[in-house]
């Protein structure tokens, strides 16, 4: 079984604050799980971290400098 994290363990490897956190969850923006009784308690796999911030990741609109390489080379 993968170790999940608590909300205040993701916080820091987001860099933000716990209430950042339960934010992202209530949003359902960033997978997670809830175990426990009533409302229980919010638990988040390693993997939904990398998975939030890769959406999150703004791709540069520039081309790759290996094409102003390749179109100096023609």
């Amino acid at each position: 079984m993968m170790d999940l994290l608590t909300v205040k363990e993701a916080a820091p490897q987001l860099r933000l604050s716990s209430a950042s956190v339960y934010a992202l969850c209530a949003a359902k923006k960033l997978r997670h799980q809830r175990v426990g009784v009533g409302r229980g308690k919010i638990l988040i796999p390693p993997d939904a971290i990398i998975e939030y911030l890769s959406k999150g990741t703004v791709k540069s609109s520039e081309p790759h400098p290996a094409a102003f390489l390749s179109a100096a080379r023609r």
